[in-house]
């Protein structure tokens, strides 16, 4: 179980991670983009829950992940759709398993 947990919280980390609202050229609101202060801490809790992976760990991470989902719900691109999707899988995720 905890493998199986372990591969969707990474997943689902890439994806935010990587996802973009819009691309930079039409990037109209800073609720579309992150700053790399705000990258690098978001990558550096996955990768400590990557290397650590504790109850303590895995709050923290879902707790970051939900705060940026909510930074995204005011992005134009990302539809009411995924962001509930993204939402739903991140509270789903039982911190009580580790």
């Amino acid at each position: 179980m905890k493998n199986f947990s372990l591969k969707i919280v990474i997943l689902c980390c890439t994806v935010i991670l990587f996802a973009k609202c819009k691309p930079e050229d039409e990037v109209t609101s800073s609720a579309c983009t992150f700053t790399d202060a705000e990258s690098k801490a978001y990558y550096n809790k996955a990768v400590t829950f990557g290397n650590s992976p504790t109850r303590s760990n895995c709050n923290i991470l879902k707790t970051a992940s939900l705060d940026l989902i909510k930074k995204f719900e005011k992005c134009d691109a990302a539809t009411k759709s995924q962001i509930t999707q993204l939402t739903t899988q991140w509270k789903s995720i039982d911190c009580n398993t580790f």
